[in-house]
């Protein structure tokens, strides 16, 4: 061989390194679910979403409420409310109760992308009405604390941090 073929095959050679280097780089890479402002989107978006289905139920359809709100929760939070399922669509089914809940605001005060978690602080206004009753809309903030699963972000643990204060139902 000579030097110039030598010096050829050094390079290809080391070419084909680098190329390998850069391929191993980018697979070991973050994931976007871990690079924190996709997570903070995605854990805000899901957390709202999750809020919404947890304030919101229907009596005439007391059991897609239930479904929502299983959907919407993972942990002890989800195996609480399976536990109860049937005193929970009981009590919603005989009192005909529906809420209509929506969050107004909402913030992440802490996130861990790496670890999956955050912790989510909302208002919510919730328009509740029962069978013979007037609907009062009700005005709560909450912190959830949530994790990530496989289907997106999900309340492990719900905690009011204000009272509710109803108005009328003409808001």
């Amino acid at each position: 061989m000579t030097g110039r073929q030598l010096s050829w095959w050094g390079a290809t050679v080391s070419g084909l390194l680098a190329c390998a280097l850069a391929a191993g780089w980018w697979a070991e890479r973050p994931a976007a679910a871990t690079e924190p402002a996709p997570a903070r989107d995605a854990a805000l978006a899901d957390g709202r979403a999750d809020l919404v289905a947890l304030s919101s139920a229907d009596g005439a359809a007391a059991s897609q409420s239930l479904r929502g709100w299983l959907a919407a929760t993972t942990g002890s939070l989800h195996d609480g409310l399976q536990s109860g399922s049937a005193t929970s669509l009981s009590g919603l089914t005989s009192s005909g109760t529906e809420a209509k809940g929506s969050v107004t605001a909402a913030a992440l005060t802490a996130l861990d992308p790496g670890g999956g978690t955050a912790t989510l602080i909302a208002t919510l206004s919730v328009q509740v009405s029962a069978t013979g009753t007037t609907a009062q809309t009700q005005q709560r903030g909450v912190q959830a604390q949530l994790l990530r699963t496989a289907d997106g972000w999900k309340v492990s643990a719900l905690t009011t941090i204000s009272g509710a204060s109803p108005t009328d139902g003409a808001s």
